[in-house]
């Protein structure tokens, strides 16, 4: 599994819905089956919504599309 993507960084998503709105990667999760092996892995990421932060999870993909220099 791709696991390169940092806590903190920030990135855009593609789409006419989410123009302009800076998404910050602030944790981890992974989940597990019974056996310990690694079924998927997502990033939870945070942006601001009319003063109020929002949360969403989102895969590496999504965030590596999007980096923000």
């Amino acid at each position: 599994m791709n696991l390169d993507v940092d806590i903190g960084k920030q990135f855009t998503k593609r789409g006419k819905h989410n123009k302009g709105k800076v998404y910050t990667v602030v944790d981890e999760l992974t989940t597990t089956n019974r056996a310990g092996v690694i079924v998927k892995v997502e990033w939870l990421c945070t942006h601001a919504f009319h003063r109020q932060q929002v949360t969403s999870r989102e895969c590496s993909t999504t965030i590596k599309m999007g980096l923000i220099a």
